[in-house]
């Protein structure tokens, strides 16, 4: 049976599946308990691996760009990491913002407020409590000075029927009124116990609230976009994923129209374990491409403290390097990837070290690095451009003289 209006403002789709095929939910419930348990491991590695001042925050940084870039780019607004950037330097210093660079300093303000949000809620100490008001606030923030047609940054649609999705489908809420019914009951929802086992996880949580809020379909524009972020609270507000609690965006971005469909079948067949079980592995994915950044991070963070050893101790080490060699490292290390090697032999910073040193001295130690395992130099088979970059498996073959 088809979702109807009456049955979406009871929003307890989860429970009657557990009430009517306990069969179904029970295996489903333990496919999605396993995804959970998987994801909240990483997040535990995460959380107890050591912050580093110059290295976290730029993991931070370069995340809620991401997420931003992602979030937009499902409503076909599309930007780069470079104009995103953009976009805050011009906010900081009140310059005028074209249209899209609007979007993504809105959406930052988004970011900004659920962080501030939930500090607060932490900082008072008193049970986080959901309110109408809350969710016009992120929807305002978002829309604020863009000329939606009809819409009203932080106040709900007028009196017609809502068309979204794809296939395009009329929405479930068909007047103001039945939006507001609707909102007061799912804020009753998101603020009271639950009753179906999965709802009482947080990560179940947020992506069915998702999923509700874009149902209803509140505002003129900016449903989407609000429905997501709303995700991203509920995930932040229980500590999930501090590096970037936004990044189920990422996600939902790479897989657009699969996305936009599944949200559709939900509709269809009352059924919203598949589409959390999707969104579970997409966020397992993203955990684990977040796990792998802050490893990187203390690779590089052991590879410099392995090449200083190596200076300290040139006199008693098989491998001997030299200032330069060091600084090269550094130099890798901030850039962080695979670089065109004629590229950065002939960056400023790099012809600096060798300026007033033979030719001769640039090959050796290049062909000391090469042979100590401390970079690696690779040819692109389709361009055959050459490029350097570290080794941090050289890290594996270092042993320690513990006697």
């Amino acid at each position: 049976m088809p979702l109807i209006y009456e049955k979406l403002i009871e929003f307890d789709l989860l429970n009657r599946l557990e009430q009517g095929n306990i069969n179904y939910f029970l295996g489903k419930f333990l496919e999605l308990n396993d995804i959970i348990s998987e994801i909240n491991s990483i997040d535990k590695f995460i959380k107890e691996t050591p912050s580093f001042p110059g290295s976290t925050d730029k993991i931070i940084r370069s995340e809620m760009n991401m997420a931003i870039g992602s979030t937009l780019a499902i409503e076909g607004i599309h930007l780069n990491t470079e104009e995103i950037e953009e976009s805050f330097r011009k906010a900081s210093v009140n310059e005028t913002l074209l249209r899209k660079e609007r979007e993504a300093q809105n959406s930052k303000n988004v970011y900004d407020f659920i962080i501030d949000t939930v500090n607060l809620h932490t900082a008072d100490g008193k049970p986080f409590k959901f309110t109408e008001g809350l969710i016009r606030q992120i929807h305002k923030l978002f829309t604020d000075d863009l000329d939606y047609v009809g819409n009203t940054p932080g106040d709900y649609r007028g009196e017609y029927k809502a068309t979204f999705g794809y296939p395009r489908r009329e929405g479930i809420c068909r007047n103001r009124a039945e939006v507001e019914q609707a909102m007061k009951l799912f804020i009753q929802w998101l603020n009271a116990p639950d009753k179906d086992s999965l709802s009482r996880k947080p990560l179940v949580k947020a992506i069915t609230a998702h999923f509700y809020l874009a149902e209803i379909h509140p505002f003129s524009d900016g449903n989407g976009r609000t429905a997501r972020a709303l995700e991203a609270l509920i995930l932040y507000l229980n500590g999930i994923n501090r590096y970037c609690f936004w990044s189920l965006a990422n996600f939902w971005s790479a897989n657009r129209d699969e996305y936009i469909a599944r949200l559709g079948e939900i509709r269809s067949n009352c059924d919203p374990l598949d589409f959390v079980e999707w969104g579970l592995r997409g966020y397992l994915q993203e955990i684990i491409r977040i796990k792998e950044k802050v490893l990187k991070k203390l690779k590089q963070i052991m590879l410099k403290d392995y090449t200083r050893f190596l200076l300290k101790n040139k006199k008693t080490e098989d491998v001997r390097i030299n200032q330069r060699i060091v600084d090269i490292v550094d130099l890798l290390i901030d850039i962080g990837q695979p670089v065109p090697l004629e590229k950065f032999t002939s960056s400023p910073q790099v012809q600096a070290l060798y300026r007033k040193v033979a030719a001769s001295t640039w090959y050796r130690d290049f062909a000391k690095m090469n042979e100590s395992a401390l970079i690696k130099i690779s040819v692109d088979d389709d361009t055959k451009i050459a490029y350097i970059e570290l080794n941090f498996s050289v890290l594996d073959l270092v042993t320690y003289n513990v006697r």
